[in-house]
């Protein structure tokens, strides 16, 4: 008994032993704390130093530069975890404005605007995993086809390489090629996601619309002139510059009229900079007129049928040049894109239930037809070729619901003469436009090879406001109209 109760004795000296030297040495450091923080805060400072100028000796200086903004870009994904709505307006103003693009080591080079989209996207995700605890969208139908579709791209990727032609040359930068593409494919539609659930303000909506006029402007005068101007209206910029404009003309009364007319004389001006003076890209002009048209027929048949005699005008007037431009772009466009479509499908007839995966089809054509490898210049033609049948039917879906919202929330705020108006008719004939389109390039999903990843700095533009019309389904349904004021 004695033995055991001094050996316990023992035990409590030395575990008081311990706490009072825990205390002490917790004392020692509570009083050299800031002097520890220092000595941290400098050696950190120090790596990050050497760190840097290894980076700008050895490698790039551009990789010391990011390096260097790192910290600011985190700063940034902090302040926008509350603030996710402001996610269409940002990615917007970076395609239309900044310049700036980072090297990737490939043909192509990686966009601030597709850096942005991606990052906020996983945000968007990683907040409603991490915070919310559950992945949470708002009923639409768009859902289970883009959800699909995204599905499908990762499993195509997978498939792609397992089953890949053992005999194919596979280039060391082709891994991240196939990944950058995968990723395009993947954040372009997640972003009509993003519109439907979190862009639900009409503020937000009128920021977009004035990013993408305010471009436009710079844009034709930067044309025009021919002065360098920081504004991208690569893509089918000008028909979403176009769209608002006439949308806002003929349907926002609230706008004043002389700004009404500005924005006219600003849609005429990208009509003839992309039919009068550059008639032989096809994709400078026939989308505007698509989508016009389908503004003009649901708005003002008058004014359809006024600007159908002026165009017939101009075409009885200018026959020489039409014919000239038809009978080279039958030539050069229709016959090697004919030609371009049948290797194509020598290889995708063989993958059709996944395809070849995000820009697959390229190693089988430098393998094989090294020296007739043509892209196809059609979205629908790449996407059956990189995502087979079941991509593509998750993605004309999607297309599908698209024009049906569209069409839906037309009807549901026609008459009321405002710029929710103006927006879903710009939305639907831009809808259309971008749907005609893709059967000239691949201006909705920039093929690796062509366009490569730096289009999604113009691509970004069609799904931004496609998904406008997920936007103002979401804030015209009848059951968000029927909350109690204050909800919602």
């Amino acid at each position: 008994m004695r033995a055991g109760a001094g050996l316990k004795i023992k035990q409590s000296i030395e575990m008081i032993r311990e706490v009072g030297l825990s205390v002490a040495v917790a004392i020692q450091l509570e009083k050299h704390r800031i002097t520890l923080l220092r000595i941290l805060a400098a050696i950190g400072v120090l790596a990050f130093v050497v760190g840097v100028s290894l980076l700008i000796a050895l490698k790039d200086p551009l990789y010391g530069i990011i390096l260097t903004i790192l910290p600011f870009g985190v700063a940034f994904f902090l302040f926008m975890e509350e603030r996710l709505y402001l996610t269409p307006v940002i990615i917007l103003a970076a395609a239309a404005f900044v310049p700036f693009s980072l090297p990737t080591g490939t043909g192509s080079r990686l966009v601030i605007s597709l850096i942005l989209a991606a990052g906020l996207l996983f945000l968007w995700v990683f907040r409603m995993a991490v915070f919310e605890k559950k992945i949470r969208l708002r009923r639409s139908p768009i859902n289970a086809p883009v959800l699909g579709f995204c599905a499908v791209v990762l499993v195509s990727w997978a498939w792609s390489n397992l089953f890949r032609d053992p005999l194919l040359f596979v280039p060391n930068s082709f891994v991240f090629v196939q990944a950058a593409s995968a990723v395009i494919m993947i954040v372009s539609p997640g972003l009509l996601l993003f519109m439907a659930n979190q862009v639900t303000d009409e503020k937000w909506l009128k920021w977009m619309a004035w990013i993408m006029l305010a471009s436009g402007a710079v844009g034709i005068l930067a044309n025009l002139l021919s002065i360098n101007l920081p504004a991208n209206t690569g893509g089918q910029a000008s028909m979403w510059i176009v769209g608002l404009c006439v949308s806002i003309a003929l349907c926002d009364a609230r706008t004043p009229k002389f700004t009404r007319g500005l924005f006219l004389v600003l849609a005429a001006l990208w009509v003839y900079w992309g039919f009068i003076r550059n008639l032989s890209w096809i994709a400078g002009w026939l989308p505007v007129f698509v989508s016009g048209g389908v503004i003009l027929f649901i708005r003002s048949k008058r004014l359809l049928l006024v600007c159908s005699i002026l165009l017939l005008m101009y075409l009885l007037l200018n026959t020489q040049i039409i014919e000239s431009w038809f009978g080279q772009e039958t030539l050069t466009s229709g016959d090697t894109r004919l030609l371009a479509w049948q290797i194509n499908w020598r290889f995708t007839s063989q993958h059709l239930l996944f395809g070849m995966g995000p820009a697959g089809y390229a190693v089988y054509y430098m393998t094989y037809y090294p020296l007739d490898a043509m892209a196809t210049h059609n979205n629908y033609i790449d996407l059956l070729s990189q995502t087979g049948i079941v991509g593509s039917a998750f993605y004309l879906a999607a297309l599908g619901v698209l024009t049906w919202r569209g069409v839906v929330v037309y009807l549901r705020v026609k008459g009321q003469r405002n710029f929710i108006e103006a927006l879903s008719l710009a939305a639907l004939g831009g809808t259309v436009g971008c749907i005609v389109i893709m059967a000239f390039g691949d201006w909705l999903l920039p093929f690796a090879y062509t366009q490569t990843i730096a289009g999604f700095n113009y691509t970004v533009y069609n799904w931004l406001f496609m998904g406008t019309i997920l936007s103002l389904d979401a804030m015209t349904s009848p059951a968000r109209q029927s909350e109690p004021a204050g909800e919602g």
